[in-house]
């Protein structure tokens, strides 16, 4: 019993937890970051089961809310047209299967013989990515992109938009106001 017990610890110990929030941002060299002052929209997409949706109405106003905070805060102003700075957002979720644990038949004399049975789950992970494009130059001023986990009740990715949003900007080049 006990080496059973040891050898289903040492297993666990060996699969990787479901990941954390990872956050990275990219500056473009050419960007002129002190002499952006407004930016305008461009459809939200979002990856659905049914394909790629643009201005999605349930993430698409949680995501604008957060990045227009965002820019706001940087001393920026949303304009409907003519913006020093395009945003271009994407979001999705994606299923990642994990393995959880391998049972073995009978005693474990540690020869590994084929696992009777695994025990796994599915860990539902989301991206949202922000880019600011110089409208001058077309060129991507900006861009950030966090991951997360999720879990399985409806909306957790939505709740999580505001959060992964704020670390986003907090790699951008520039002082908050």
């Amino acid at each position: 019993m006990t080496q059973n017990l040891l050898a289903l610890l040492l297993m666990l110990a060996i699969v990787s937890p479901c990941p954390a929030r990872k956050v990275k941002a990219f500056a473009g060299t050419h960007a002129n970051f002190a002499s952006y002052k407004t930016y305008q929209w461009l459809p939200v997409k979002t990856l659905s089961k049914t394909g790629l949706v643009e201005d999605e109405p349930t993430i698409t106003p949680v995501v604008k809310e957060a990045v227009n905070r965002e820019m706001a805060a940087l001393g920026l102003v949303e304009v409907k047209e003519n913006g020093d700075l395009q945003v271009a957002a994407f979001a999705s979720t994606t299923s990642v299967p994990q393995l959880e644990a391998l049972i073995f038949p009978g005693h474990m004399d540690l020869d590994f013989a084929t696992p009777i049975a695994t025990m796994g789950r599915y860990n539902k992970e989301g991206t949202l990515a922000v880019n600011l494009i110089d409208t001058k130059t077309g060129k991507s001023a900006w861009a950030g992109i966090a991951t997360d986990s999720l879990d399985n009740k409806p909306g957790s990715g939505a709740k999580k938009i505001p959060g992964a949003t704020a670390a986003m900007f907090n790699k951008y080049p520039t002082k908050k106001k």
